[in-house]
């Protein structure tokens, strides 16, 4: 067992670790869901071993694991405390997927209505925070928070229509074939 969870920790323990605290806020919170991170890569160490994107799926568990930490019971409190001080959980940013997004998702985000528009490209590739958002084009930071969701709904859709997807029980894409009415970039 501990052959295979030494190379977890030593390549993957870093983004586990970014993506918990960054989610929590809160070191001590952080370290103790990183914990229950680890004990839950251990009881999966099997579906772990034959994931086909193994950081995606340990991904995925320490996101799930922050969320069922704030739902239990003792940590109601505190996760208001905690979570008032949060204004957007965001994830950390990869440069190449930054590269992505502004090559192959910049047509497709273009092709949306000019308010939606203008909150992905403002949020999600100027990297402005929801609040920063609200403040800039003057609205409420809840309507700036469901003009974002909207936003993604409606990429979400266009991206779904461009191609035809193929998913694994993860939810990884493993195929993609280009739909023949096209895409809108």
């Amino acid at each position: 067992m501990e052959q295979l969870i030494n190379p977890i920790w030593k390549n993957f323990n870093a983004s586990l670790e970014q993506l918990v605290c960054r989610k929590t806020n809160h070191q001590e919170h952080c370290q103790d869901i990183l914990q229950d991170v680890y004990i839950k890569i251990i009881h999966n160490i099997d579906k772990v071993e034959k994931a086909k994107n193994i950081k995606s799926y340990l991904l995925k568990i320490a996101d799930n694991t922050v969320t069922d930490y704030y739902r239990g019971k003792n940590n109601i409190a505190t996760a208001f405390e905690d979570f008032h001080e949060i204004e957007t959980l965001e994830p950390a940013v990869d440069e190449n997927l930054l590269q992505l997004a502004d090559c192959c998702l910049r047509p497709m985000i273009e092709s949306l209505e000019p308010i939606y528009r203008e909150a992905l490209i403002l949020t999600e590739l100027e990297g402005l925070s929801q609040r920063q958002l609200a403040d800039k084009i003057g609205i409420s930071l809840s309507g700036a928070k469901s003009r974002v969701q909207r936003a993604k709904e409606k990429l979400k859709e266009v991206i779904l229509n461009c191609c035809s997807y193929e998913f694994d029980k993860y939810g990884n894409i493993i195929s993609c074939v280009k739909n023949p009415s096209g895409c809108c970039g």
